[in-house]
Order: structure tokens, then C-alpha cells, then sequence
């Protein structure tokens, strides 16, 4: 039985956030492409300022409180990792993306103070001074490290569970699984709020910052 698990808006925030981050990673560091990457940098704000937000209202697979797990389910899990049975994320992978979203929001965040004194300046640099400028053009050219190793994982995980017999990809295509036992299906709200919640994101976001 095929049970819808992942809302339109939660798959397609996972393909334009990787697609966005390509582009901002490509884009980084190139003189004749700052423009560019000032906007994919803003796009990204709207999209992980989005996807915060349906973290509370959206469907339930969605929301921080429905996946987060504490301590003793990591190590319940830990222990017999082939006993859990939950249709979204494992307690590991739920607090994944948790550290995914922060720093990629870090890095957006120090995007916006950059300074390099030449050729760019970020839509905040006004309210900082010189000296934070130059800590947080620092911060922005160090955090990607921490992004790479955090999608290494990501992947690498998404490995061993397809060696482990459960392929987790075409759910984020298609939204749907394979259900387990007798869990109940997450209740799914309808994707498009979430897209139009994207839209007014990147209209303010745009006008005060584009």
C-alpha cells in the first residue's frame, strides 16, 4: 500500500534548494557572476524562510514537532535502527535537517553583511561596522565547508538506506511510500499554500533587499 508522505511544496522546496545551492556554489566567488549570485542568495532566503514557517503550519510530515525526536529515541534508534518504523525522517535524519536549515541559513544570513571593499557589498552591509563586515565575509567564505560535509552525509545516507533495501529518493519525487505496519498516515495539507507562502516571501524579500 502506497501512502502519500511528502505535500508538492515540501518535494519541490528539496529540488530547488539543491538546485539553488549548485547555483549560488557556482556562482560564488566570480566576479561577473555577483549579481547572479546576489539573487540566487535571496531566492535561497525565501526558500528556507518558507520552509521554517511550514515547519509549523504545513502538512504534519512537515512539521518540526511531528519528526523531532529527544535524546532517548536517537538512542532507541541507534540501537535496532531496522525496528523503527516511521514514514518521514529517522530521529538522525530528522535533527539532519534541522543543521542543514541553520547553516544554510547562516550562510545566507553572512551573505547579506559581505564586504569584500572592491567590487561588492551586501544589502546590510549598511548597518554594520567595518569590523563586523569583515567577520561575517569571513564567516560567509567558511560555513560552505560545513554545508558540504552536511550534504556528504546527507547522501552517503541516502546510500546506505538504499543498500539497506529502502530507496528514499522517489518519495521526493512523487510524494508517496511503501506503508509500515499499522502507522497512521501523516495528514497532508495541499502544496500550493506552501508556494504561494513561497511567492509573498520573495516579493518582500526582493523589494527590501533585491
Amino acid at each position: 500500500m502506497q501512502v502519500r508522505v511528502w505535500d508538492g511544496f515540501i518535494r519541490g522546496f528539496h529540488w530547488l534548494l539543491l538546485a539553488t545551492f549548485l547555483g549560488l556554489w557556482f556562482t560564488g566567488g566570480k566576479i561577473e557572476h555577483i549579481d547572479r549570485h546576489e539573487q540566487l542568495g535571496l531566492f535561497m532566503l525565501a526558500l528556507l524562510l518558507t520552509r521554517i514557517i511550514w515547519g509549523f503550519v504545513g502538512s504534519e510530515s512537515a512539521r518540526f514537532q511531528h519528526f523531532l525526536a529527544g535524546p532517548k529515541a536517537i538512542v532507541e534508534y541507534l540501537k535496532a535502527p531496522r525496528e523503527f518504523q516511521r514514514f518521514t525522517h529517522n530521529p538522525l535524519g530528522a535533527w539532519s535537517v534541522v543543521a542543514l536549515l541553520t547553516v544554510l541559513l547562516a550562510q545566507v544570513g553572512t551573505g547579506l553583511f559581505t564586504d569584500d571593499a572592491i567590487f561588492y557589498r551586501g544589502p546590510l552591509a549598511h548597518l554594520a561596522s567595518s569590523d563586523t563586515l569583515r567577520l561575517l565575509t569571513v564567516y560567509h567564505k567558511q560555513i560552505i565547508n560545513f554545508i558540504w560535509v552536511l550534504v556528504i552525509l546527507h547522501v552517503v545516507a541516502i546510500v546506505v538506506y538504499r543498500l539497506l533495501g529502502k530507496n528514499l529518493v522517489p518519495a521526493m519525487i512523487h510524494g508517496n511510500q511503501a506503508g509500515e505496519g499499522n502507522q497512521r498516515p501523516p495528514v497532508i495539507r495541499h502544496g500550493g499554500w506552501g508556494y504561494l507562502l513561497l511567492a509573498v516571501n520573495c516579493i518582500w524579500i526582493f523589494y527590501f533587499l533585491g
